[in-house]
């Protein structure tokens, strides 16, 4: 569909009535005083058409009606009466002139027939000359040349018009539908103040460091006048209209973006890139922007009054880098801790190998003994921890594999609790009977163990282990009188790489054993949770209980016969 001009002309109605009004008390006050300083009545009496023009132009703007059509039907109007009863000795090309300039800027409201409108007013426009015009001959050729300047202009307005209606429309176009959210904003009251500051001899970036706060206020001056769909799904708005206006959600977030945005004003520059952290849409969500901000340039200078804005939604983006920076920290904080925690038990083990090398016969049996436990012991608690970084590999990849098999959980846990460097520190309660439990029993014990070094390096002084069955389930509690954790860290501590607290003098865990131990519960079918029942901290790992099956009844039908 060809785009109308009146679409374009509609913004100009009131400017063209300023225009009109103007010209028209001009015209009538200096021709009017003319007739009366050369005493030609004649002549001052011919204002009357610039009076009533005038007049009725006037009226529009203070009613704000503001009707271009009306006001130029009129001007026709009196300038053909005026010129058909007020008798002027002289060239009639002003009345031609004139009657054209209304003629071509009223064309362009005439939605249909405009071939025939400007026939008529061609016309019109002769017989209005000729009529008026002693001589008939020299008033057809004026009235002719008056009709043919008229037809000229009304084709070059019109052709002129259409082209910047199909321009406005090309744009609006790629504004409305451009995947990038984009909004107009209107510059022109910071320019203002901006201005003031200036004579003042403020500077602006020495201002706004004085007067914290000041840049959202200024940011208050800044209209918003236009906005796509984009920026109606980015910012969350219930429509086009609802981002109209004043700046929505100045905060404390939009402050540098806002403060780059004036010192571009106050600089002259025309192109900013800035970046919102936590912008405000008004649902009150968050989202991360990067805002490309862009003043047009007009002879040389800012146009402050179209300033364009385009942002893109970063959120994604930055929380992606976010968190790969955090799993670069959690990264160079594990290889820390890995080679800590390795570093202190292979010490021992080095240590006390090398003295073993280099006086074996200076030892006693006992103190052979002791050494050879506490190398092994070392040596254990290096395997445990390859053990946890191990499985945590297996399970992050998928290739984690599990042996369920029939095994007594008591005697297990019995087993365990032997292994402990000092067993009579760790209080054990397990049932007389077995506890049949369906699971992988090795990585059971490597569960089970975890939760003991849990404990001893973190919980309270009395740890025990206690087993029992339920209905449902074999069950493991690992408890210690220690404090309760914070309800927000009581899920966390099950998380990779997490350490509740730091007890001093301990070499910080790697913060996998509770991780492995959790996922090695959960792929068996069982769980493992935390729990604080006020005086005990309560690690409890559930497992499947075993449940035989009952054998198969086979029989044999004889066949008869």
């Amino acid at each position: 569909m060809q785009p109308r001009p009146q679409t374009v002309l509609s913004r100009l109605d009131e400017p063209i009535l300023r225009i009109i009004a103007a010209l028209s008390n001009v015209g009538w006050i200096a021709v009017g005083a003319l007739g009366l300083f050369t005493n030609n009545m004649n002549l001052a009496r011919s204002v009357w058409p610039a009076i009533v023009i005038a007049a009725f132009a006037g009226a529009q703007l203070t009613t704000g009606r503001n009707d271009v059509r009306a006001t130029l039907a009129v001007a026709a109007a009196a300038i053909g009466i005026g010129a058909l009863t007020i008798p002027l000795d002289g060239d009639r090309a002003p009345t031609v002139i004139a009657l054209a300039a209304v003629g071509t800027v009223l064309s362009n409201y005439v939605r249909v027939r405009l071939i025939s409108f400007a026939a008529a007013y061609g016309a019109g426009m002769m017989i209005v000359v000729t009529w008026s015009e002693p001589d008939v001959l020299p008033g057809l050729i004026t009235g002719a040349t008056g009709a043919v300047v008229f037809a000229f202009t009304t084709y070059l307005m019109r052709w002129v018009l259409v082209q910047v209606a199909n321009e406005t429309d090309r744009y609006r176009s790629l504004f409305n539908h451009s995947p990038i959210a984009m909004w107009e904003e209107d510059f022109t009251g910071v320019e203002l103040l901006l201005d003031e500051l200036r004579k003042r001899g403020e500077d602006l970036e020495e201002y706004l460091y004085a007067h914290p706060g000041a840049a959202l206020r200024i940011a208050g001056l800044i209209e918003v006048t236009a906005a796509n769909e984009a920026a109606v799904r980015l910012l969350e708005a219930e429509s086009y209209e609802a981002l109209l206006g004043e700046l929505k959600n100045r905060d404390g977030e939009a402050l540098d973006s806002i403060t780059q945005q004036l010192l571009a004003v106050w600089n002259g520059d025309d192109h900013v890139l800035t970046e919102v952290v936590n912008a405000t849409t008004l649902l009150g969500n968050r989202r991360h922007l990067a805002l490309s901000w862009s003043a047009p340039r007009t002879n040389g200078n800012l146009d402050l009054a179209h300033v364009a804005v385009a942002a893109v939604d970063i959120t994604e983006s930055r929380e992606a880098r976010e968190a790969l920076e955090g799993l670069v920290r959690s990264k160079d904080e594990l290889v820390a801790t890995v080679s800590h925690e390795l570093r202190t038990p292979l010490t021992t083990v080095v240590g006390l190998a090398e003295e073993l090398e280099a006086s074996l016969d200076s030892f006693d049996t006992d103190e052979l003994q002791e050494l050879v436990s506490l190398i092994a012991s070392e040596g254990k608690e290096v395997s445990a921890i390859v053990e946890d970084l191990l499985i945590a590999a297996q399970a992050e990849t998928g290739n984690l594999r599990l042996n369920a098999a029939r095994f007594d959980l008591a005697f297990l846990t019995r087993d365990v609790h032997r292994a402990v460097p000092e067993p009579n520190q760790l209080s054990l309660f397990v049932p007389d009977q077995p506890v049949w439990a369906m699971a992988d029993p090795m990585r059971t014990r490597q569960i089970i163990r975890n939760l003991v070094v849990n404990a001893e390096r973190y919980g309270g002084p009395a740890v025990k282990i206690c087993v029992a069955v339920t209905s449902t389930a074999a069950v493991v509690e690992v408890r210690d009188n220690g404090a309760p954790l914070p309800f927000k860290e009581r899920e966390s501590i099950f998380d990779r790489y997490y350490r509740a607290r730091q007890v001093p003098g301990l070499t910080a865990s790697v913060g996998l054993g509770l991780t492995v131990s959790r996922q090695l519960a959960r792929d068996m079918e069982g769980d493992l949770t935390y729990a604080h029942d006020g005086e005990e901290a309560i690690f409890e790992l559930t497992l499947p209980l075993y449940i035989a099956q009952p054998r198969a009844l086979h029989t044999r039908q004889e066949a008869a016969g």
